[in-house]
């Protein structure tokens, strides 16, 4: 049976040090008995076994845990993590985590053992047995010399084994950090954005909370740093900061995009890598005003399940926006984010006050990221042309999507038929039988420049569509798509989504508006080519709320070519009003064909 826990309770708003420190103690108290319960760890099911999961569930909370012990913060659950450790790496216990080979999710696991070896030796390593230790070191040693790895940000995780191993005095692994950062270097793409892997992979959260993180550590954990390396990544981290700032709005909300979601409030782990590596890439008022408020946000959330465990979801409890690899565990990666819990309460991180964070431009391109970020109207909002990994779940959702919004969220498909399964808004879905949609998955081409977003895309190969995404004030864009098909097709538009309870709707024509409390929604169709209405998509696949009501264009198209324009609105702290009348002609990024008026069905040239 599944126990049931009071969820952590925070109280007042957390600022201080020392409030920090009871967060996480508030978070780790429902851990008291290790996920005792092991249908726990049977639920959800993942690609690896259910000890690998133990193994998960007793380790990521080192995460914050080890800083909290290396700032001199107790905790009175490290006799058990240690009994669990000595077990787990011992081949004769039951509770044997298993061999760390190829591809293997331990290996993940091993680089925050390491990671707890350098940081807290005297909580994880000093109490064991000799014979304990001996095993520890020789499991962690068998997972950093593995010789097959996921092409991405796996690599560093042998990185923070090695570092645990040379920190407790056990020889290293000849070749293997070298080996690992020279791979990595091969990711940057410039300016401090790294790619998830070589080629177009995705710049994602990856970036900040693996790739950046990792090597940060490195500079202040390994004895023996290549100075060369410290200042290169050092450097990189630096101009990364005056660009991943803008994925947060003003209340700490951060950017819903990419994959692996559920680990939350790691968003904020780069701010505290950031201050632990001592690169103050910002002001450190700025630098803890973006780490603190984007936690506050988080604390602020329904997240827990009923045992009181940080649940897989967003902003709720949610499977269907989950990973094949998300464990009852897995969220616990979130507690990267305490890493400035291991400096002292002198430090100027600590010591400053939090400061706001400074007022962006309206619009702010990052070309490298596929992403044109939009500030203003309440929220910040990404105008998005990316390219998704497509073995990752909901990948259309999770990269495809054309925006993205602190404030108003996103959705995933919830199954394969039908629109309001399908997750349309921040999208346009097209379908040959009304039934199976398609969205875009992939740009053939791309660029992003201060003006508008264009990327070309084809969800079947003999279907073409050219969309642009032009900005057009706070809170508001224009999408543009020029489609050639040689069949008939229906599609439908979404704009963003509201909370269903307490909504106001209204469609009329080619415009439809939802508001609930202070969010305020529309769509309209320029050309008015299309039929606006309110849809209410299925369920539990929106990030931040579990029942949404969406305003949507739908129309049907013969086989052709077609100009579809939609006014996209979405504001915070609106009277719940219709936006005004735009000149959307006179926007600058506007296609050279549109600016003349042609008829909606004119051919026009595609640029």
């Amino acid at each position: 049976m599944t126990r049931h826990r009071p969820r952590p309770s925070f109280g007042n708003p957390p600022h201080s040090r020392a409030d920090w420190q009871r967060v996480l103690l508030d978070l780790c108290a429902p851990l008291a008995d290790g996920f005792a319960d092991d249908t726990a760890l049977y639920a959800p099911g993942t690609a690896y076994p259910p000890r690998v999961a133990r193994l998960e569930a007793t380790v990521r909370p080192l995460w914050g845990l080890a800083p909290l012990a290396a700032g001199g913060g107790r905790y009175d659950g490290w006799d058990r993590i240690r009994r669990a450790v000595a077990a787990g790496t011992d081949p004769e216990h039951p509770d044997y985590w298993g061999e760390p080979g190829a591809m293997d999710q331990r290996l993940v696991e091993a680089s925050v053992l390491g990671f707890t070896l350098a940081l807290a030796p005297g909580e994880l390593w000093e109490p064991l047995a000799p014979a304990e230790r001996t095993r520890l070191a020789g499991w962690l040693r068998r997972a950093a010399r593995a010789e097959r790895v996921p092409d991405n940000n796996w690599h560093l995780f042998p990185v923070m084994a090695q570092l645990g191993l040379t920190s407790v005095g056990e020889p290293p692994e000849p070749g293997v950090v070298e080996r690992a950062l020279a791979r990595v270097e091969d990711y940057h793409r410039g300016g401090g954005w790294y790619s998830d892997g070589p080629d177009d992979k995705p710049r994602d959260y990856y970036g900040p909370w693996a790739l950046h993180l990792y090597t940060l550590l490195y500079t202040t954990l390994a004895p023996d740093a290549d100075a060369e390396v410290v200042a290169r990544v050092r450097e990189r981290a630096a101009l990364f900061a005056g660009e991943f700032r803008h994925w947060f709005a003003a209340d700490g909300a951060a950017l819903p995009f990419g994959r692996s979601l559920t680990y939350r409030f790691a968003q904020a782990a780069f701010w505290g890598a950031l201050a632990h590596a001592g690169v103050e890439a910002l002001p450190w008022g700025v630098l803890r005003g973006l780490w603190a408020r984007n936690l506050r946000w988080w604390l602020r959330q329904p997240v827990f399940a009923p045992d009181g465990t940080l649940s897989v979801g967003y902003a709720y409890p949610n499977q269907f926006m989950s990973e094949q690899y998300n464990a009852a565990g897995s969220p616990y990666w979130a507690f990267k984010a305490f890493l400035p819990l291991a400096l002292p309460a002198g430090h100027p991180f600590w010591a400053c006050a939090e400061e706001p964070l400074p007022v962006p431009d309206a619009v702010h391109p990052q070309p490298q990221a596929g992403l044109l970020v939009q500030h203003g109207g309440g929220h910040t909002t990404a105008l998005a042309a990316c390219t998704a990994d497509t073995w990752v779940r909901n990948a259309p959702a999770k990269y495809g999507k054309f925006t993205y919004s602190t404030a108003f969220g996103c959705s995933v498909a919830t199954g394969p038929l039908g629109a309001e399964a399908a997750g349309p808004d921040g999208t346009l879905l097209l379908s040959d039988d009304g039934l199976h949609w398609r969205s875009r998955v992939a740009c053939a081409s791309r660029s992003v420049t201060a003006e508008r977003v264009h990327a070309r895309w084809l969800p079947w190969p003999d279907v073409r569509v050219d969309t642009w995404l032009l900005p057009a004030g706070p809170g508001r864009h224009v999408r543009v798509h020029r489609l050639v098909t040689p069949r008939p097709l229906h599609s439908v538009e979404g704009g963003f989504a509201v909370p269903l309870d307490g909504a106001d709707t209204a469609a009329e024509g080619p415009g439809a508006w939802a508001a609930c409390g202070e969010l305020d929604s529309s769509v309209r169709d320029v050309l008015d080519v299309r039929v606006a209405e309110v849809m209410l998509p299925d369920p539990n696949g929106h990030l931040l709320w579990p029942r949404t009501a969406l305003p949507v264009l739908r129309g049907e198209l013969a086989p052709g070519a077609h100009w579809l324009v939609a006014d996209v609105c979405a504001t915070v702290g609106g009277d719940g009003g219709r936006p005004a009348p735009l000149d959307w002609r006179a926007l600058p990024g506007l296609p050279r064909a549109l600016r003349a008026g042609p008829a909606p069905d004119r051919p026009g040239p595609s640029v």
